[in-house]
C-alpha cells in the first residue's frame, strides 16, 4: 500500500490509499486535526533576545512546518535585533512584537527582504511563496499620523527630520525612498517638520512631494484716494483780563537855566531895576502803576476747508515673527 504523504503547504498528513486501518485515528488526531487547529488559531510565544531564529528546517512536505501557529508572540528583552527566517511557502500569520529593548523584529525568507515588525504592534504578514513577504497595512507605511499623544506611539516615528539606516527600517524606505534626503547611500532621511513646527500642504504643480518651502506673505499693495472731511471749522477767539503792571513808579526831573529878564524902560512899579536875573528851575514828574484792562474778539482764523490725499502702502504688516491662521499643534508622525 502507498505510503502516508503529507502536505506541500502546512505539512498535514494525507492518508496512502488503503492505509485507513486501526492506528489512523491517532495519526489523523495528532497529525492532521491538530496541525490544521493550530494552522488556523494556533498562538505560540517565544522569549528571545535577539539575533537569528531559524524555522524554516525541513519544509513541507517533509513534515509539518516549524512556524505552523497563526499567531506568533516574541517577548524577551532583546539585546541586539531578532530576524526570523521562516520557509519560502504560502502562509499568513499574525505577529505580536511584545520584545522590549531598542531593537528590531524582522520577518523573511532565506531568500527574501525582510519585514520589519515594529516593537509594540500586531502585524498580519503574508508570505506569497515567492520570497516576498507582505504586511496587511502596507498602503500606510510611510502615511502621516496627526497625533495628540506627546510622543510617537508604536509604529510611528516624529517627523524629526532624523537620518535612519535602510536596512533598519526597510519597509518605510522602500515606500518613501529618499524623498525627504539621504546622507549617504545607506540612509535616507525622516520628514523635518519640528525644526519651525511646519504645516502640512497639499503637493501639486510645482509644489512635489518633498518640497520645503520657507514662510512669507504674498507680496501686495493697498491703495486709496478721496478728500479729508473739514479740517477746521469757522471759529473765533475770545479774551478779556488785565495786563500787568504796565510802568512801574518813576520820576523824571527837567531843569531850566535862570535867565536876565530887561524891561524895556529900566524900571518897573516896584522900583527894580531891570535886568534882573531868575535862579535855575527843577520840576520833578511822577509815572504811577497801572493795569490797563482789555477785551477782544478775533475774526474767523480758518475757514472749512478739505485736504486731497491719495496713497500706496508697502506690503503688509506684522504684528508677530510669523504669518499664520488659526492653529493648534499636533505631532506628526510617519508610519513605518
Amino acid at each position: 500500500m502507498p505510503a502516508d504523504t503529507f502536505d506541500s503547504i502546512l505539512g498535514l498528513i494525507e492518508m496512502g490509499t488503503g492505509n485507513n486501518n486501526n492506528n489512523w485515528g491517532a495519526i489523523f488526531n495528532n497529525q492532521f486535526a491538530a496541525i490544521a487547529a493550530r494552522g488556523i488559531a494556533g498562538a505560540i510565544t517565544r522569549g528571545n533576545t535577539g539575533g537569528a531564529l531559524d524555522l524554516s528546517g525541513s519544509p513541507p512536505p517533509a513534515g509539518a512546518r516549524q512556524d505552523i501557529d497563526a499567531i506568533q508572540i516574541f517577548n524577551g528583552a532583546l539585546a541586539s535585533d531578532l530576524t526570523v527566517t521562516v520557509p519560502n511557502l504560502s502562509k499568513s500569520w499574525f505577529i505580536v512584537n511584545s520584545t522590549t529593548g531598542a531593537f528590531s523584529l524582522y520577518w523573511k525568507t532565506a531568500g527574501g527582504t525582510a519585514t520589519q515588525i515594529p516593537q509594540g504592534t500586531m502585524k498580519i504578514v503574508v508570505c506569497d511563496g515567492n520570497n516576498n513577504m507582505i504586511r496587511a497595512d502596507k498602503e500606510e507605511i510611510g502615511a502621516f499620523r496627526i497625533s495628540g499623544k506627546a510622543a510617537a506611539g508604536p509604529g510611528e516615528l516624529a517627523c524629526n527630520g532624523a537620518s535612519l539606516l535602510r536596512a533598519t527600517y526597510p519597509d518605510l524606505f522602500n515606500a518613501i525612498s529618499t524623498t525627504f534626503g539621504a546622507v549617504d547611500g545607506t540612509h535616507f532621511t525622516l520628514p523635518l517638520l519640528t525644526d519651525t513646527n511646519r504645516y502640512l500642504r497639499a503637493a501639486g504643480g510645482a509644489v512635489t512631494v518633498g518640497t520645503y518651502q520657507s514662510s512669507q506673505n504674498k507680496a501686495h499693495t493697498h491703495t486709496g484716494s478721496g478728500a479729508t472731511t473739514g479740517a477746521s471749522q469757522f471759529h473765533t477767539h475770545t479774551g478779556s483780563g488785565n495786563t500787568g503792571a504796565m510802568s512801574a513808579n518813576a520820576s523824571h526831573s527837567h531843569t531850566s537855566n535862570g535867565v536876565a529878564n530887561t524891561n524895556p524902560s529900566g524900571s518897573n512899579s516896584g522900583g527894580a531895576t531891570w535886568p534882573q536875573n531868575f535862579a535855575a528851575e527843577t520840576i520833578n514828574a511822577t509815572n504811577t502803576d497801572h493795569t490797563p484792562s482789555y477785551s477782544f474778539t478775533t475774526s474767523g482764523d480758518s475757514v472749512d476747508h478739505y485736504h486731497n490725499y491719495s496713497f500706496t502702502t508697502s506690503g503688509g504688516s506684522a504684528d508677530g515673527t510669523e504669518a499664520r491662521p488659526e492653529s493648534m499643534a499636533a505631532l506628526i508622525c510617519i508610519r513605518y
